[in-house]
């Protein structure tokens, strides 16, 4: 009986194989040939987890789920940032500084056409001054990574107005340490009595197919399971080198919720990456911990002499006050249209901006960017143009 099963798996792995093989001459590749994974243009940090690789470029092909709705230009400048170079501002000069995750790096469209180009041009014409718009967005940054990035390299830009982009995912990514399929792990702030403490600088590697977070003890917990890994390790595998995967992927790529279902077999439960609630006055450990990296960060900012700008839904429970006491000023984010029949902002299989998304979001900000460097303009010195 044991002979007749050994028999039976060799005889299908030799099928496999050569199913395989016909699929690679018949021009069929591996998943991860055809369309980037999240982590490209990543190199590990050991500060920040992760950051851009300096003088980087290439296509960004996505989304999952498929089929392809972009393929874009990505350059990223000597300082890891996406873009242009930096260079020096002129005397009368001005300059703003983009942070946040995804939707400020905007991988997903050209990068004249991100919001952060848009709104350097419109500014540009209205204020009758250069103003330089620097985009230091990452993909998967918190505002712990945000505000670390600032304290440790994006204050040394000199800016004279800093943009927080506040995502819907930063509560969880502020608990995070490491994320499954992720090549770098990241720091994590513990909320303490005695305020914020960085933890786990330099940054340790982890596995690629294992998860792990802070949790409200301030102790790192393991959040995967054996299952759970061995499950993302088959994954990735296929994702990296099988035709066959991709195929079946891509003929599979209409039924949404079958695909959702076999990814998250191969991920943590997300009970335990969610927020949970100790108070309903106080809210979740992790809802504490952002307004403490929100106001930190609006506080290294303000004492560098800048303006701050928070941009996103600011979470239920987060004392908004308490950001607008630090000179914080509060802007809701661009909303998605609920009429079907209108243009979308969104691509359809992913929830990043498109162009038409950029241009609203540019038009958005416009207006209060534009008056907070108005009276920046009144009160500050012009700049060295030397510096």
């Amino acid at each position: 009986m044991i002979w007749k099963l050994l028999l039976a798996a060799l005889s299908a792995s030799v099928g496999v194989l050569l199913v395989e093989i016909g699929l690679r001459l018949s021009g069929y590749q591996a998943l991860f040939n055809l369309y980037s994974k999240p982590s490209i243009f990543w190199e590990y940090d050991p500060v920040l987890g992760w950051a851009h690789t300096p003088g980087s470029e290439g296509t960004y092909v996505g989304p999952r789920p498929w089929p392809i709705e972009f393929a874009s230009p990505i350059r990223i400048n000597s300082l890891g940032l996406r873009g242009p170079e930096i260079e020096p501002p002129p005397p009368m000069g001005l300059r703003v500084l983009l942070q946040g995750d995804s939707m400020v790096v905007a991988f997903e469209v050209p990068y004249d056409q991100t919001f952060g180009a848009v709104l350097e041009a419109s500014l540009s014409d209205e204020l009758g001054v250069p103003v330089q718009v620097i985009n230091a967005g990452v993909r998967g940054y918190g505002s712990d990574q945000s505000y670390l990035y600032f304290r440790e390299r994006g204050q040394a830009l000199d800016p004279d107005l800093v943009i927080h982009l506040h995502s819907a995912n930063d509560v969880r990514n502020n608990i995070t340490v490491h994320r499954m399929r992720r090549p770098f792990a990241k720091p994590a702030f513990a909320l303490m009595d005695g305020g914020l403490a960085l933890r786990g600088v330099p940054v340790p590697h982890y596995p690629l197919c294992s998860a792990y977070r802070m949790d409200d003890d301030w102790q790192l917990r393991k959040i995967s399971s054996a299952n759970v890994e061995l499950m993302c390790a088959i994954q990735m595998t296929l994702a990296d080198r099988s035709a066959l995967f991709t195929l079946l992927t891509l003929r599979l790529n209409t039924y949404e919720r079958l695909i959702d279902f076999l990814y998250g077999l191969g991920s943590p439960d997300r009970g335990d990456l969610i927020e949970r609630t100790d108070s309903p006055d106080e809210g979740g450990y992790e809802i504490r911990l952002t307004g403490a990296l929100l106001r930190a960060f609006a506080g290294a900012v303000r004492e560098q002499g800048a303006a701050f700008m928070l941009v996103g839904d600011v979470p239920e429970g987060v004392d908004r006050a308490g950001l607008e006491d630090l000179g914080a000023v509060l802007v809701p984010t661009l909303e998605r249209p609920t009429d079907p029949s209108a243009p979308a902002v969104t691509f359809r299989r992913d929830a990043h901006f498109n162009e038409l998304g950029h241009r609203l979001m540019a038009e958005l900000l416009r207006p209060r960017a534009a008056q907070i460097l108005r009276e920046r303009m009144k009160t500050e010195p012009a700049r060295d143009p030397m510096s």
